[in-house]
């Protein structure tokens, strides 16, 4: 459903930058070409500035991209915006929470599978802390409603952890993730890079600047330009 939700949320944005890209390039339309009729400006006035707002829109989309390049390959972590929301532990373990819901953390090179641990992963998880070199936490298990405590250790990748003995709803469980103050989603929290958002942010004021500055120039030197006869 994460997913889902995440794809409706780009497209609107998508739709609304569209419209807004639209509206705003006929205004320069029309003021441009009311510029050519009435005061003799450069014909090309209209040509030049109509496009101006898909390409703001344009920019907006590849600083994105570029987000999204360097949040995966260089703060190793989600962008911020997935389904799948993942950041890399200093010992290198990866934390994440598939589709929101399904609190894993897996060793470097490993991978998650169906069961709720397994080699060099632990899924469905709540609680979670790290004492060097243990992961301590609870973990749920949907299919039987109850949870239970956990220890892995790093060094050997060796989970330890009694019977799923604890009732619980799905509910519960869910509520705890998000609201426990020991919950998986705190260390998520302490330890993301925030650095990426900055360059994001960087990236659209200098792209939009440069578009807004070029505009600016454009309409300047129409002025100054020869009236067409």
């Amino acid at each position: 459903m994460a997913g889902f939700a995440i794809v409706m949320e780009t497209l609107t944005l998508g739709i609304l930058g569209l419209i807004s890209a639209s509206f705003l390039s006929l205004c320069l339309y029309f003021y441009a070409k009311h510029r050519v009729r009435n005061e003799g400006r450069p014909r090309r006035l209209v040509v030049a500035t109509t496009p101006v707002p898909f390409l703001g829109l344009l920019w907006l989309v590849a600083a994105w991209l570029v987000h999204v390049e360097v949040s995966n390959r260089l703060a190793h972590q989600d962008c911020g915006f997935s389904p799948d929301p993942y950041i890399t532990l200093p010992n290198g373990y990866v934390l994440g929470s598939g589709n929101t819901y399904d609190g894993y953390f897996r060793a470097p090179g490993f991978h998650t599978d169906v069961p709720v641990e397994g080699p060099g992963y632990v899924r469905c998880i709540i609680d979670l802390q790290f004492a060097d070199p243990y992961f301590i936490g609870t973990q749920t298990n949907r299919n039987s409603s109850s949870i239970r405590h956990f220890t892995f250790d790093t060094r050997t990748r060796a989970f330890q952890a009694p019977e799923f003995n604890e009732p619980t709803t799905f509910e519960a469980a869910m509520t705890s993730a998000h609201d426990d103050a020991n919950s998986y989603w705190q260390l998520y929290d302490k330890y993301r890079h925030r650095w990426p958002n900055y360059v994001l942010a960087v990236l659209i004021i200098a792209g939009e600047g440069a578009i807004a500055l070029w505009t600016r120039k454009l309409w300047i030197m129409s002025v100054t330009a020869p009236v067409e006869s």
